[in-house]
């Protein structure tokens, strides 16, 4: 049965890659890809991108340990197979990552994914619920979900934020910092129904001012707090907050205006390429922004 369960898990990830529209032979290439550009920037940035590797991973293990996902798996599978479910597919989570470390001898690194990979194995977290409140209101719904899928996660860079206050480490807050922002650009990945636009009575222009706005004031609630303390402590390098700061209020409209770009399906391969460009040149998002913008207005002219 066990055997069953992975080769759907597998028919269901090769049926998802073909709805961005692309071969599944491209998979391995982009697979290759990915995991060159994190070794590239790991060497770059052997501290940094080590942490961020290990937080990637943290949240994608985090969100496998989902109660009613796993609930569904304690009913359908001995108590044996159902841990021997998550460990292999913690497993499966970790390979890219942890061939990674091995590779450069991040030994530690490596064991500490190891041992994340091995505690989520036999934790289950209820990701949604009126059981975790959230200070965002109903509009946009986007951070009430995204907040119950990456609480832990928040959680955990808001420790890393303040350890990096104790050591006096800017890098290490304004990395949080980033982190945070990055965490809330992932919550516009899934479209809402359809009908919730139909109910609207704004213009497209102000339906996307709209969430431009909301989505910047709840971002900012998540890293306000470490940037105003960033900015009180290390008060020489201001500076960089502002930048910290510029990229959160290109960042995550541009996110938002992919969204609808992509709308009504889920955010696609063109999308995210777009999305890559800026992160490998941010000044790009300046060119990118008005162009998507506008054909995010026309895509929405059809449900609004």
């Amino acid at each position: 049965m066990i055997n069953n369960y992975l080769k759907l898990q597998y028919k269901l990830l090769t049926r998802h890659f073909k709805a961005t529209g692309l071969p599944i032979v491209v998979a391995p290439l982009l697979f290759i890809g990915t995991s060159y550009l994190a070794y590239y920037l790991l060497l770059q940035y052997p501290v940094f991108g080590s942490y961020a590797l290990l937080l990637s991973n943290f949240q994608l293990l985090f969100l496998l340990t989902e109660k009613n996902r796993n609930d569904f798996l304690k009913n359908t599978f001995s108590k044996k197979n159902f841990y021997t479910i998550r460990l292999v597919e913690n497993g499966f989570v970790i390979l890219p990552t942890m061939a990674i470390f091995l590779f450069l001898g991040l030994w530690l690194y490596g064991a500490a994914l190891i041992a994340l990979a091995l505690v989520f194995a036999f934790l289950i977290f209820k990701a949604f619920g009126k059981s975790i409140p959230t200070p965002f209101t109903k509009k946009p719904f986007e951070f009430i979900i995204g907040f119950r899928r990456s609480y832990l996660l928040i959680f955990i860079l808001y420790i890393l934020g303040a350890i990096g206050f104790y050591v006096m480490n800017p890098n290490l807050v304004l990395f949080c910092i980033a982190g945070i922002a990055l965490t809330a650009v992932f919550y516009y990945q899934l479209p809402e129904p359809i009908f919730y636009l139909w109910n609207s009575r704004e213009s497209p222009a102000r339906f996307l001012l709209r969430k431009f706005r909301h989505g910047i004031l709840q971002c900012l609630l998540f890293a306000f707090p470490l940037l105003l303390t960033y900015a009180f402590i290390f008060s020489s390098e201001w500076f960089n907050a502002l930048i910290v700061l510029g990229g959160i209020l290109f960042l995550l409209p541009f996110a938002i205006t992919l969204k609808y770009v992509a709308y009504p399906r889920e955010i696609n391969f063109p999308e995210v390429f777009a999305l890559v460009l800026c992160f490998s040149f941010y000044p790009l998002i300046l060119a990118l922004l008005p162009f998507y913008y506008f054909k995010a207005l026309k895509n929405l002219k059809n449900y609004l």
